[in-house]
């Protein structure tokens, strides 16, 4: 009897020894794919796997840092750092619908109606925007079509907007108002990134120009924008950096460990947090 106790706690230490071993791979391999580990740790029983055969969590849709949307539509607030009474980094969100689209911090309710996801001016979060909302009209143009799942501004000065739609591309829509200047209209509408040219069909994005915070995230994996030639546009000032998508490598090899990403803060099924290094 106790050879087999003895043998079983041998057994268990082993498991936790090779599950340590695991996540600590992972962990540099993500720091070598270009990250920075951070000193937090995200706690959240919803949200992170109990171990690497649950499957019962809820899975991560869209990651904004103070809110995150799971794939079924509900929200969870999230505080890094200080945690909140149920001694975790996220909470489930007392809104009265589910997320159906994004525009920001605005939402599309599966309900139909448009909501602010966070407190604006005097607006409470998760109330429903008037119509005397000055930008409401807008939000209602882009949002009213079902097939917009996720709206991003890419040029105010030019009225650009990003568009995911549920056919899995990104659309380009330039907006112009009437002449009476009451209302909003679509002037035009391109396909700005192809799901043919990602290999995949796309399910997130986040556009910040040239910067390494921009990423389109596909069904398998996540691109993220790279400079090509830095070692001579970083060495002359006459040599301009010229840039590219390129297949993430933290994706590409522990894609199984990693829980969500933003474009900034990168979350693994192990709790530890990174940010996309300089």
């Amino acid at each position: 009897m106790k050879v087999k106790k003895v043998l079983m706690s041998i057994f268990i230490f082993s498991l936790i020894v090779l599950c340590c071993g695991c996540d600590g791979n992972t962990t540099r391999d993500i720091r070598h794919a270009g990250y920075t580990l951070t000193g937090d740790t995200f706690t959240c029983s919803d949200l992170v796997p109990k171990d690497e055969e649950d499957t019962s969590y809820k899975k991560i849709k869209y990651y904004n840092n103070s809110y995150i949307i799971t794939e079924d539509g509900e929200i969870y607030e999230i505080s890094i750092g200080l945690k909140y009474a149920n001694n975790e980094n996220c909470k489930k969100a007392e809104a009265p619908f589910q997320v159906d689209a994004i525009f920001g911090d605005i939402a599309r309710g599966k309900d139909g109606n448009i909501y602010y996801l966070t407190t604006q001016n005097n607006a409470t979060k998760y109330s429903a925007i008037p119509n005397t909302d000055n930008n409401y009209q807008l939000y209602s143009l882009l949002l009213k079509d079902t097939n917009n799942l996720k709206i991003q501004t890419y040029d105010n000065n030019t009225g650009s907007y990003l568009i995911l739609k549920n056919d899995g591309n990104i659309y380009n829509y330039t907006v112009s108002r009437t002449e009476n200047n009451k209302e909003y209209i679509i002037v035009s509408s391109a396909i700005a990134y192809s799901k043919t040219q990602f290999n995949g069909n796309i399910i997130d994005f986040s556009y910040q120009g040239n910067s390494l915070n921009t990423f389109i995230k596909t069904d398998s994996t996540v691109y993220r924008l790279r400079v090509k030639n830095q070692d001579e546009c970083s060495k002359f000032a006459d040599v301009t950096c010229e840039y590219e998508m390129q297949e993430d490598e933290a994706f590409l090899n522990h894609k199984d460990k990693i829980l969500s990403f933003n474009g900034s803060t990168l979350i693994t099924t192990y709790g530890k947090m990174f940010t996309v290094a300089s």
